[in-house]
């Protein structure tokens, strides 16, 4: 997928297994207050479902490939909730796209995690950003959404 990448990357002190169920089975508790409903296999779909600035939103997306505890790579697509009649204008990484990119823009999202014991790094990035402010901004959320991960995986 073509665009600019956004990278974001941190330390957790949980093992790659706590992490990966974090980040699949727990995924919304970490994902900007959406609901995230997949079963993480490659192939299956993914759903977030959830509210941002007072609009309904239900995007998709598609599990590439799964390699637990190791890697996880989805797709993830801006879409609109039928139910409302409108659709998203927020990116995944859940702030309004300051680009020219409209509703429908394809990312592909890619957690490589890597550890040994009781520490976990995770490395995270998002392609297909439109310009490098909405790469930068991305990143930022992204970042926001790898603290939420480390959070709720330290307890």
């Amino acid at each position: 997928m073509p665009g600019f990448i956004a990278r974001a990357d941190i330390e957790v002190d949980a093992s790659l297994e706590k992490v990966w169920e974090t980040i699949t089975r727990h995924a919304s508790d970490v994902n900007f207050g959406a609901t995230v409903e997949s079963d993480w296999k490659p192939g299956s779909t993914v759903v977030w479902r959830g509210v941002w600035e007072g609009k309904p939103f239900v995007d998709s997306g598609e599990v590439i490939e799964a390699v637990a505890p190791h890697r996880l790579v989805l797709t993830h697509t801006s879409g609109a909730d039928p139910a409302a009649g409108g659709t998203s204008e927020k990116d995944d990484a859940g702030e309004a796209e300051e680009s020219a990119s409209a509703s429908g823009s394809v990312h592909r999202l890619t957690y490589e995690l890597s550890g040994s014991g009781a520490g976990t790094r995770i490395e995270f990035w998002q392609d297909g950003n439109a310009t490098p402010p909405a790469a930068v901004q991305a990143e930022h959320n992204w970042v926001q959404h790898l603290k939420a991960v480390k959070e709720r995986a330290e307890r």
